[in-house]
């Protein structure tokens, strides 16, 4: 708790030193149920989004999202945006798309389905500044106990109109199972008095290789103000160890860069530091945090979440792990094929029944036959071994480069 006062004093300091907004308010409060509210505008033609969502308990991570309210943006210069709720998504989603404007203010309206009102301060569109290069580096460092790649941004503003970014990544990469198996397996006439079953092979396509897109969680940021050039220089955004097996064949990671105003920047920073490691609305409430929402009702009620402008850019690449001096990664998971034989009905040695593993494996680990000999000798592997598409899509990304 001291350490928590103490912060807040110096943070009161700093934004006063600033003179660009109020001190927010930061205090660990009893839970009660709080609305979040989580959207960034963009420069970016299309639908924009916002988030909401109640706060939970600490014991209870579960996200409460909430439905069936009226969400508006409007702008200084009469025109307004409706948003309505995507259920597959859970979250808002304009009506049409938008971009934000340099030169204009924006608002956020909110009406809560049990008819409490919020809205937020007017933001405007900071400056937009293109990344300088995305690229990957290999990193050793025995303190930080990192052994892989890093993932580094570059971004330079002769102007220093831009001091303050924030980063988010969707990360791509290829999967080839190393076991594909060319069957569909069935057991049928199963005789559970004699432990005797029939395996029907089916012949198939091998589903061996698939695509995953990730995206990234908790708050990435950097600012320029410390430093003597307005230069965004060999900043982190993603690091991968050398045994992450989305190395192992072909990775892709499109970086986004926000420019942020001081006042965004100042409240994920602040959220960050008390102890948020996915995004906003992903957590639990381990405190207040005052971002530039308030209640219309009553100024005393608590509403956690901010809502910004910001200019977008982004840059994509791919690389393999030969690419950083890596050795290749292993794959997902450890996978052994089994060799078992239908004929085996004896147990020896306190072994299993081959026969009965068989089955077992087949028809309740959905394992996966790569052969079967005439002496129905069966070699069969885990579905992760196997299938890509038991963890992934074999859909390949319009974007995707070999």
């Amino acid at each position: 708790m001291k350490a928590n006062l103490l912060y807040i004093v110096l943070f009161a300091i700093f934004l006063n030193l600033w003179a660009c907004t109020e001190p927010y308010e930061i205090e660990t409060v009893d839970f009660e149920s709080v609305l979040v509210v989580e959207s960034t505008i963009t420069d970016e033609f299309k639908p924009q989004i916002v988030k909401l969502s109640k706060t939970t308990t600490l014991e209870n991570p579960e996200i409460l999202f909430e439905n069936n309210a009226t969400v508006v943006v409007n702008t200084n210069t009469g025109s307004t945006f409706d948003f309505i709720w995507d259920a597959s998504e859970n979250y808002y989603v304009s009506e049409m798309p938008f971009k934000a404007e340099p030169n204009v203010a924006y608002t956020l309206s909110i009406i809560t389905q049990d008819g409490k009102r919020y809205s937020s301060s007017e933001v405007v569109l900071p400056p937009s500044v293109e990344m300088t290069e995305v690229y990957t580096e290999r990193v050793v460092n025995t303190a930080e106990n990192k052994d892989g790649a890093h993932v580094l941004v570059n971004t330079e503003d002769p102007t220093g109109s831009a001091k303050y970014f924030r980063y988010e990544y969707e990360e791509t990469y290829k999967i080839v199972a190393p076991n594909p198996s060319p069957y569909y397996a069935e057991i049928v006439n199963y005789d559970f008095t004699r432990g005797t079953y029939e395996v029907i092979l089916t012949p198939r396509e091998p589903e061996e290789i698939c695509y995953t897109t990730e995206y990234s969680t908790g708050i990435i940021q950097t600012s320029t103000t410390e430093l003597n050039d307005n230069r965004v220089n060999r900043f982190p955004v993603k690091y991968l160890s050398k045994n992450d097996a989305k190395m192992q064949t072909r990775y892709s990671i499109l970086v986004k860069q926000y420019v942020q105003s001081v006042e965004a920047f100042t409240f994920y920073k602040v959220i960050k530091e008390l102890g948020s490691i996915e995004s906003l609305l992903s957590q639990s409430q381990p405190g207040y945090v005052a971002g530039n929402i308030t209640s219309e009702d009553n100024l005393d009620t608590k509403v956690i979440g901010f809502f910004e402008a910001s200019s977008m850019t982004s840059k994509r690449i791919y690389f393999n792990y030969e690419d950083v001096g890596l050795e290749e990664p292993p794959y997902f998971v450890d996978c052994e094929v089994l060799t078992l034989d239908y004929n085996d009905a004896t147990v020896l040695d306190d072994d299993p029944n081959e026969r009965e593993a068989l089955y077992q494996l087949i028809t309740y680990n959905d394992y996966q036959v790569l052969s079967m000999s005439t002496t129905l000798i069966y070699r069969v592997v885990q579905p992760e071994c196997s299938v890509c598409t038991y963890f992934s899509s074999n859909v390949r990304p319009d974007f995707w480069i070999d």
